[in-house]
């Protein structure tokens, strides 16, 4: 097996394998890494002509089998991309692990799953066959040099305690590291150098997001602002399972911390625990400690409650039953 780092830079069109698999719950970096094997393969412009993705869980064998041996239209080369490929309907996996040590010279064939059998058959014939690629989370300092590595390929120049102030705010998911490295250049604009106010312009709008909004107003209980913001996303068309899904974290977040700071865990131990943002911390604490343990164990208790209820109905109607989830959320008091 091979990591993220040792595979990409090595890559090249004069030396692509027929078979990959790109292992790991790293959702961007085998996005990207999908991404740069299309391209080398593909570079001549052809993809149009020359890429397949299967739909993965109805992919028949014979349809299987058919887009592995199509020949490539004014290139020397096809790539088939399979996405979580242990989701293939028995058959095709039976037809894929009989094919994959015999592959037509002109294929790249691309797997990608978050997880495999390794007993399996099909999981050894990848394995003797194939390049695995395992994704593994980055480290913070791999992180840190991603961050340095797109702003120098952007022409930026940052300072490396600045590059810690961007890890601060991002932590480690590669998706929010990209997403706000974005936004920093696009405020950096076309200056060179990147500042601490521009790294405080980000802090500043994160904290204007109305989905964070939503959950310090209702750490707050604060109804009317709550309700206020959970109106706008809902206008501006905010899922409402993404809305749910942030009330459900905001609320287990805060039972954790009081858990914890009920065993007499110290603040930094807690925030380090939880990797809650360093521009949050003040605040989080602050939260947590406004609660009892048995408020916040009714808060989850109706957020799961309502959970079900979604989920079990179909006469959810989403601005109703939010709003009184919220409400609920906010006047959870003891008596």
């Amino acid at each position: 097996m091979t990591t993220f780092f040792e595979f990409e830079n090595t890559v090249r069109s004069d030396n692509l394998s027929r078979l990959y698999l790109i292992l790991g719950t790293e959702e961007f970096l085998a996005r990207r890494l999908t991404a740069r094997l299309i391209e080398v393969a593909l570079g001549d412009g052809m993809k149009d002509f020359n890429f397949a993705e299967l739909d993965t869980p109805n992919t028949s064998a014979p349809a299987l089998l058919q887009e592995l041996n199509v020949y490539p239209l004014g290139s020397s080369r096809r790539v088939v991309l399979i996405q979580e490929v242990g989701s293939l309907p028995v058959a095709a996996q039976e037809a894929l692990e009989k094919s994959v040590a015999d592959l037509p010279a002109f294929i790249t064939l691309v797997l990608t799953a978050e997880r495999l059998d390794r007993r399996k058959t099909l999981s050894k014939a990848i394995e003797k066959h194939g390049n695995v690629i395992e994704l593994q989370p980055l480290r913070p300092a791999e992180v840190k040099t991603w961050i340095r590595e797109i702003l120098r390929e952007k022409g930026k120049r940052i300072s490396p305690h600045l590059i810690d102030n961007i890890f601060e705010l991002t932590g480690s998911d590669l998706s929010d590291v990209s997403n706000e490295v974005t936004n920093l250049l696009e405020y950096v604009g076309e200056r060179e150098a990147v500042e601490q106010s521009d790294i405080d312009a980000l802090v500043e709008s994160r904290r204007r997001e109305p989905i964070y909004k939503l959950s310090e107003h209702v750490a707050d209980r604060d109804l009317i602002r709550s309700w206020t913001v959970l109106r706008q996303l809902l206008a501006d068309g905010e899922h409402e399972l993404r809305i749910l899904w942030h009330l459900d974290y905001t609320v287990k977040r805060l039972l954790r911390a009081k858990c914890l700071l009920e065993d007499g865990v110290r603040d930094d131990a807690v925030i380090k625990a939880l990797q809650v943002r360093p521009f949050l911390k003040t605040r989080f604490l602050q939260q947590a400690r406004s609660f009892s343990l048995e408020e916040l164990r009714k808060m989850y208790r109706a957020i799961v409650e309502w959970d079900n209820k979604f989920k079990s109905s179909s006469r959810w109607h989403p601005e109703i039953d939010l709003e009184l989830l919220v409400r609920e959320l906010c006047a959870t008091r003891e008596r």
